[in-house]
């Protein structure tokens, strides 16, 4: 452990006009989801700081903001798929209005 579970931290920031968040942790839990992000390669790891026991104590990544936002990766759907989501939500807008 690098840190105590009260003294890990997770911060996401961004400028308005870039286009990636820079994200700054030292919470182990989140080390490990963002590091599978890196890996997937949606993501870029910036920093990793280690302390003079070897474990790491930090981590900076950098990720594009619309991952953040939930505007991740593009679906490429057949128009069968598009089909069936064009009628499911009709169903459902429908049944909401009964």
């Amino acid at each position: 452990m690098g840190k105590s579970l009260d003294e890990q931290e997770t911060t996401i920031g961004w400028m308005r006009d870039d286009a990636y968040a820079s994200i700054y942790t030292s919470d182990t839990t989140m080390m490990t989801r963002f590091d599978k992000f890196v890996k997937d390669g949606d993501w870029d790891l910036v920093d990793t700081q280690v302390g003079a026991n070897g474990w790491v104590i930090s981590k900076r990544y950098k990720a594009p903001k619309q991952l953040l936002f939930g505007r991740g990766k593009q679906m490429k759907l057949t128009e069968e798929q598009k089909e069936a989501r064009r009628i499911n939500l009709a169903s459902n807008r429908a049944d909401n209005y009964q």
